[in-house]
């Protein structure tokens, strides 16, 4: 550009020089960007080569694959499912190796009590109790008021002591001890109400089921029985839990999941309530909650939501102009976690351990009243975070449950909106159906069981059928003892309730009104000629060389297989919608894409045999069929070995000679010497 400096702009000479040297760059530059791309190809391909050292023993990129191939392969697959297509759930593993790369830091479960400020004060049953160590401190509060579902501010102060009536549902403490130390916490609580503020005690009311519903954001059910391994566990054990195995979600989104729970309506099919568009009212006055229909029927209801700043009523929707439950903890969670110096942690104390609380504190104050209570917890499943001290907390909970004998007359439900939509896992093609698949956990009541004997039955049907967040409202209703044909009539698509009715054998995404983009379900076959075919051949192929490379490090004793026989295959495809959608994250917020050169995926079952060892085994893995540019990726298949490749005749003493050094291996090693 220096040619030109001081020139006129007009000067043709300096235009032609100019325009020489731009295309020049311009050429180089190109240049540059296709050698760089090459590349990074080739070391793509060194990367996943098996010759190399640094191959992952689970995962290969099958590059170069021919279009004839390619061709052949994608007619060889099911057709995606349909209309007229029963749900076939998908097979997931609970573990692999690649999804124990992927798990999240440990958190440890008492890294609130070590690292936090002790707390001076705890709320019981309406009580304000300072602890023995603070007890000669002074401390006043100012309650937390409503002004609107978006707004709320403290009231003026007013001195409160040891065992005082909780001032307010929830308060800022302000302490000071003699010594001049002080401590500033908002603390919250179920509050007594006046007779005035009670629903009337009919006939009957007791013998109402009581409903405890206890959610976590972004949690797959798979995810829970690894994170939430205690919790889990005595679900199971002690209180006879039953988890749905095929539950989908209906959408993007904690309101996708939410919304249909607790009012029996899809959100697309909600009356106009966001934020910014002309007719826009409140939700509470364009449809009936949950909450105000138990209040009808004489229950106490409690709501609770972490995560005030993105609630699921008021980020994008209006809110409530009225509070919709008894005991609405919105108010005071938008003051206290404003005022939080850490996500998990309120002092000493893991955040949710004062919902749970205040549910505890309403069981205990109202024993003679049917009761509802909804809470939902996002301060560490929101991020794909370790949720051991989540699983603590939930483990006491379940143990006070427990001992109250509060399993004769209330239904308690575990569950999540969906599984996790970031983290390491999300991108692949299990987390892509764990994110469909949230958990939902229903353990019955004893008084429902006697008043309906094939309740739990009937659950128990349901359990491996295709259900939907819809049904969960129909099953609510009927598990307080209100009518739930209504809610069923409002919706286009049917819903049942999963204690009363069975959900058909046959039902599939589109019957559900499961956008594709969302369906778990996949479309199976048997392939006709598995000896001969691409993708099982294939996959064949790429599991006997894992179980070469299994044994490489003793190849002195082992003798390397070679694939003999194909007996069967089984291929699963998932729809391509959801195949192609991939989560990104850009800053502060997570958008989707499409990755439109994959062109199918799913999983291929595999039975095989192999020489010499006359060994016969049976694999599952993941495929993705790939139709990238020449510069990207190229026509490919890519696997991936799900779980481990099964045995199935017997080795004998076919391999001794590595039985004590790895006795692991035995089902693949074949001895050189072998008698």
């Amino acid at each position: 550009m220096g040619l030109c400096r001081g020139r006129a702009r007009q000067d043709k000479g300096c235009l032609t020089a100019r325009t020489v040297i731009v295309t020049s760059l311009m050429l180089i530059f190109v240049t540059a960007t296709l050698l760089q791309a090459v590349y990074e190809r080739r070391s793509l391909l060194r990367r996943i080569s098996p010759k190399t050292t640094k191959v992952s023993p689970t995962i290969r990129n099958s590059s170069g694959l021919s279009e004839a191939d390619f061709i052949a392969i994608l007619k060889t697959l099911p057709k995606e499912t349909n209309s007229s297509s029963r749900c076939t759930p998908p097979d997931l593993p609970l573990y692999s190796r690649f999804i124990r790369d992927r798990r999240p830091a440990v958190i440890p479960a008492d890294l609130c009590s070590k690292r936090g400020s002790p707390n001076w004060l705890r709320v019981s049953q309406s009580r304000v109790q300072l602890l023995s160590q603070f007890a000669a401190a002074n401390c006043s509060a100012e309650p937390v008021l409503r002004l609107d579902d978006h707004t709320s501010k403290f009231g003026s102060a007013q001195p409160i002591r040891n065992g005082s009536e909780l001032p307010s549902l929830g308060f800022r403490a302000s302490c000071r001890s003699p010594d001049g130390t002080k401590h500033s916490s908002v603390y919250y609580g179920t509050r007594r109400l006046r007779d005035s503020q009670l629903p009337p005690l009919r006939p009957g009311d007791a013998k109402r089921d009581s409903i405890i519903i206890l959610g976590l954001d972004s949690l797959s059910r798979l995810e829970s029985l690894r994170s939430l391994v205690n919790a889990s566990s005595l679900l199971r054990t002690q209180l006879g839990a039953l988890s749905l195995l095929q539950y989908n979600i209906l959408g993007d989104g904690t309101p996708a999941a939410l919304v249909p729970i607790l009012t029996g309506t899809r959100e697309s099919d909600m009356p106009e309530a966001r934020r910014g568009f002309k007719g826009a009212r409140h939700l509470d006055e364009v449809m009936q909650f949950i909450f105000h229909k138990l209040k009808e029927l004489g229950y106490l209801t409690l709501y609770g939501e972490e995560g005030s700043s993105f609630g699921t009523f008021q980020l994008r929707f209006l809110g409530f102009k009225n509070e919709p439950a008894d005991f609405y903890l919105r108010p005071v969670l938008q003051k206290q976690e404003a005022l939080q110096s850490h996500h998990i942690c309120i002092g000493n104390e893991v955040a949710p351990a004062r919902m749970l609380t205040a549910i505890k504190d309403m069981f205990s104050m109202y024993p003679d009243r049917p009761k509802f209570a909804f809470s939902f917890f996002s301060s560490l499943s929101h991020e794909s975070k370790d949720l051991t001290p989540m699983d603590a907390e939930l483990t006491d909970f379940l143990k006070w449950f427990v001992s109250e004998n509060l399993i004769s007359n209330t239904t308690l439900i575990l569950m999540s909106d969906h599984g996790q939509r970031l983290g390491p896992l999300r991108n692949s093609m299990q987390g892509k159906l764990e994110e469909s698949l949230p958990l939902m956990t229903v353990a019955l009541s004893r008084q429902l069981e006697a008043r309906l004997p094939r309740a739990r039955q009937t659950l128990a049907t349901n359990r491996n059928r295709l259900t939907i967040p819809t049904d969960i409202h129909r099953t609510l209703l009927s598990i307080a003892g209100s009518d739930a044909t209504a809610a069923a009539a409002a919706d286009k698509f049917r819903s049942y309730s999963l204690i009363d009715e069975e959900v058909p054998e046959t039902r599939g995404c589109s019957e559900a009104g499961i956008p594709a983009h969302w369906c778990s379900c996949l479309s199976s076959e048997k392939m006709q000629h598995p000896e001969s075919e691409q993708l099982p051949v294939r996959a064949a192929q790429f599991a006997v060389a894992q179980m070469n490379l299994a044994t490489a490090g003793f190849r002195n004793a082992c003798t390397e297989l070679r694939l003999d026989s194909i007996s069967e295959a089984d291929v699963s495809v998932a729809s391509l919608e959801l195949s192609q959608r991939e989560r990104r994250t850009d800053a502060a917020f997570a958008y989707e894409v499409r990755i439109r050169s994959l062109t199918a995926a799913g999983y291929v079952t595999v039975r095989f045999g192999t020489v010499p060892n006359a060994g016969l085994y049976e694999a599952t893995l993941r495929f993705a069929l790939r139709n990238g540019s020449a510069i990207a990726t190229g026509r490919a298949l890519d696997f991936e070995l799900i779980g481990e490749i099964s045995r199935t005749n017997r080795y004998g003493s076919a391999a001794n000679c590595i039985a004590h050094r790895m006795p692991s291996l035995r089902k693949f090693c074949f001895c050189r010497l072998a008698s």
